[in-house]
């Protein structure tokens, strides 16, 4: 009995030794997958927002543009026949740009000078036949019979109007005003064919496109033998002589500037400013973004090229002599013309947020206006594959 009791307190030790020791493996498989299944964590590189004492600027991003634009459509439908040269090509004012082939048009020009000449024709001759039947009444039934219906008449006419069956007078002035009605028929036609005339003329002229003023083609969209229909862009030419800075400025922003005001401007990559004049303030705001568009002309446009970034640095007096955040220009990303930065919360979570930026400080950082404040967590520099909420 005793060696039962042995032998079966041996088996459940192998038992529970067998189950631990099969516990142990499946605990240590399980954390192998929980190794390769969980995915590594990028790290990103943060900073903490620091403060610094500011003049009172507020910096607004925009972009040179020229002064005077046109974008040039066709009047017409037609094939592309002509194009005067390719994009930064300049050119004097008069000089034709685009042509489109005027053959149809020519060809309908040549029909409407016959219907001219026909309707003049048909003019003329209405006008011959009023004054005969002015000069001489009746004359084409007097030329019937030898004349006999004129001579029946001088006995009838008077009958007639004795008896009050008919009155010759009001019969005399029915045939004039019918004939009157034949000229001016005749006279409307041919002012018909000269107004079709016209109209091909000016089709033709809207055929060719010419400079309106001294500038270069900033945009070409259409290529010879192309075929295009009336509103289809053709060119964009511009006078790049004459750049001016255009900012969205938010609306509480403009009462610190009006027209014709001197205030400063920074150029993409220069560290230099550049002076620019208020030279116009839209008179509408944009209701989504609350924001103004205003142009800003440039004294000196040498340095400038169109479609350049530039910033443009508003006085603000309120904010003169605070401190505000500084973050360092890797930290901001653009949306547009709205700089923002990837702020970490509470939780970790990168929350993105547009702020507004100001001035430049002496060691190269950027004042933020709004949007973040001293101790936030930003990143140092966000990748293009950083998404919010990540």
């Amino acid at each position: 009995m005793n060696k039962i009791l042995v032998s079966s307190a041996l088996a459940l030790g192998a038992t529970v030794g067998g189950f631990t020791l099969i516990s142990s493996q499946v605990v240590a498989e399980d954390q192998q997958q929980a190794a390769v299944v969980a995915p590594a964590q990028p790290a990103h590189d943060f900073i903490t927002v620091e403060t610094s004492s500011i003049t009172g600027n507020v910096v607004l991003g925009g972009s040179v543009q020229p002064a005077q634009t046109v974008n040039m459509s066709a009047q017409m439908p037609g094939d592309v026949m002509f194009i005067a040269g390719e994009e930064g090509d300049s050119f004097k004012k008069g000089d034709r740009l685009v042509s489109l082939d005027t053959a149809a048009l020519l060809a309908k020009r040549r029909q409407a000078v016959t219907q001219y000449n026909s309707a003049v024709a048909g003019y003329r001759n209405a006008i011959v036949q009023y004054n005969r039947e002015v000069q001489s009444p009746n004359s084409q039934a007097n030329s019937m019979m030898g004349g006999a219906p004129s001579m029946f008449s001088m006995f009838s006419d008077p009958f007639r109007d004795f008896t009050g069956e008919g009155d010759t007078s009001v019969e005399r002035q029915s045939n004039l005003y019918q004939y009157n009605v034949g000229v001016q028929t005749a006279l409307n036609q041919v002012e018909q064919a000269r107004a079709a005339i016209a109209e091909l003329d000016e089709n033709l002229i809207n055929a060719v496109s010419y400079a309106p003023f001294d500038g270069v083609i900033l945009k070409k969209m259409v290529e010879k033998g192309d075929i295009v229909q009336p509103g289809m862009p053709l060119v964009t030419f511009a006078d790049i002589t004459k750049l001016e800075i255009r900012v969205e400025v938010p609306t509480n922003l403009l009462r610190m500037i009006r027209q014709g005001d001197k205030i400063e401007a920074r150029l993409d990559g220069a560290e230099q400013l550049t002076p620019v004049i208020v030279s116009r303030i839209y008179p509408s705001a944009d209701a989504a973004g609350h924001t103004t568009t205003v142009e800003f002309s440039m004294a000196n446009s040498s340095q400038a090229r169109s479609g350049m970034y530039a910033e443009v640095m508003i006085p603000d007096p309120s904010k003169k002599g605070t401190t505000s955040p500084i973050v360092p220009e890797t930290a901001i990303l653009w949306r547009g013309s709205l700089p923002a930065v990837y702020k970490i919360d509470d939780t970790g979570a990168i929350k993105l947020r547009l702020i507004r930026i100001g001035e430049r400080t002496a060691d190269g950082k950027i004042v933020v206006i709004s949007g973040i404040r001293a101790g936030d967590k930003i990143l140092a520099e966000p990748g293009a594959g950083i998404r919010s909420g990540s």
